[in-house]
């Protein structure tokens, strides 16, 4: 059988070749490597691992060996693709590559284990004793497997961490990631709270990674803005551990429907102004930019009525969305949401965007300037004056550009959590408190930084 042949089908997209391949069994495995370890090859690398996969066990050693000698990240990726999904009917034979020499190895086996969920349990303690790995991919790794398994790696690891070793501080790991709060004994709940308390005292605010929404009151009233909010079951936390909270919720994609709403983690006061990072139930669960745009400003508005002053910000780490509401005693006086528009059907279509696709912008209301506040009485002769020219004027008046970034405009007119720093007056405690999608209901996984 001429293999080359064959592979030159493959690559013109032949799924009979595929099939010819998978049939000639360990016979082929040398060549198929061969050809996925080759970068220049035209051939599509996942065809190639698809038809190493269905060969089977007679692909394990010889993968095994192209991973540990792979000279790329490509190569190695590619390898640990095919690795990680061979088609054999006795999981066991990954027990052998958990104890490889190479890290690559060890790492694209526990990836291996982690594919069978819960049927990786009787794995564990192979998995435990990748905890002490030297390579911080292959922990990491072992750390994700256990977390497929689910709840009943939960015993095991917390076995591990009453016994001694250095297994203890990765089983905690695990057990976070699993299920948060609720899956730590009562042990390291209190250990984990009193280590809680000594760092929170005299910390020092740190910029924060900006991506999603988050609202700015210039109060210090932790009390009021809970109530306004309607959270519950308050517990205080580091602003460390707050900001990695707010992240974990926005980026970990497996904590389903109400992952990104549960909680929202409240900061101290900031030169006098309390951040709300989070997404409100009332708005994660919207469909359409203008429902949500509507009920976001419909809430600033609230807020400012009870508070005087209340802005909301958005920005993303994914892409180029950035968007602010202002709202003083009850009404939304700007706002401005950047919205990603359709390219056009036709590429010789070269007129502009509707506007309306890509800002929205409210009257600028005058008031009364009062201390924290940059808005000032805006005297206007006459009768007339469009609500664009008063948006505008809002824009020179703080040096906003058209499209400036929710940063900069927290910048001028409250705090950017970006730029915290030890020069920020810090008045209060943080706290992580419950939303009610989140009340009452099993803690949210997640390892976070203390």
């Amino acid at each position: 059988m001429n293999f080359d042949v064959l592979l030159e089908r493959l690559a013109a997209d032949d799924s009979t070749a595929e099939q010819a391949l998978v049939a000639a069994g360990a016979a082929a495995v040398d060549t198929v490597l061969q050809t996925l370890c080759d970068e220049s090859s035209p051939v599509p690398w996942y065809r190639l691992t698809t038809v190493l996969q269905q060969i089977g066990e007679a692909s394990f050693a010889p993968l095994v060996t192209a991973l540990a000698a792979a000279p790329t990240a490509e190569v190695a990726r590619r390898c640990g693709a095919a690795f990680a999904d061979l088609d054999v009917p006795d999981k066991a034979i990954y027990r052998s590559a958990l104890r490889h020499h190479s890290p690559a190895v060890r790492a694209a086996a526990a990836n291996a284990l982690q594919r069978l969920k819960a049927r990786a349990e009787p794995f564990l303690p192979d998995l435990i004793g990748l905890f002490e790995d030297p390579a911080s991919d292959v922990r990491q790794r072992a750390v994700w497997a256990c977390e497929a398994i689910g709840a009943a790696a939960i015993p095991a690891l917390r076995a591990v961490r009453r016994a001694p070793g250095r297994r203890r501080r990765t089983a905690l790991t695990a057990l976070a990631t699993i299920g948060g709060w609720d899956a730590l004994d009562a042990t390291d709940q209190h250990a984990v709270t009193r280590l809680i308390e000594v760092k929170a005292a005299g910390e020092t605010p740190v910029p924060v990674h900006l991506c999603g929404s988050w609202y700015a009151i210039p109060t210090s009233d932790q009390s009021a803005v809970l109530d306004t909010f309607g959270l519950t079951g308050a517990r205080p936390v580091t602003m460390r551990l707050g900001a990695a909270a707010w992240n974990n919720d926005h980026h970990n994609w497996s904590l389903g429907e109400h992952g990104s709403c549960s909680r929202m983690y409240v900061t101290p006061a900031l030169n006098g102004w309390t951040l709300i990072f989070g997404t409100l139930p009332a708005v994660a669960h919207l469909r359409g930019e203008v429902a949500i745009r509507d009920t976001v400003r419909a809430h600033c508005a609230e807020l400012s009525s009870r508070f005087g002053v209340a802005h909301w910000y958005g920005a993303s780490c994914g892409d180029g969305w950035t968007a602010w509401c202002l709202a003083e005693d009850g009404t939304v006086i700007d706002h401005y949401d950047i919205v990603e528009s359709e390219p056009p059907d036709d590429e010789d279509d070269q007129s502009e965007p509707d506007e309306s696709v890509i800002r929205y912008y409210d009257d600028f209301v005058p008031r009364t300037a009062r201390p924290g506040v940059l808005h000032e009485q805006l005297s206007i002769d006459g009768f007339g004056v469009s609500a664009a020219d008063r948006s505008q004027w809002a824009r020179r008046r703080y040096n906003i550009p058209d499209h400036a970034h929710a940063t900069d405009v927290a910048t001028w007119l409250s705090v950017n959590p970006g730029t915290l720093g030890p020069d920020c007056t810090v008045t209060g405690r943080a706290i992580l408190a419950l939303t009610s999608c989140g009340a009452n209901q099993p803690s949210t996984p997640g390892a976070l930084a203390i």
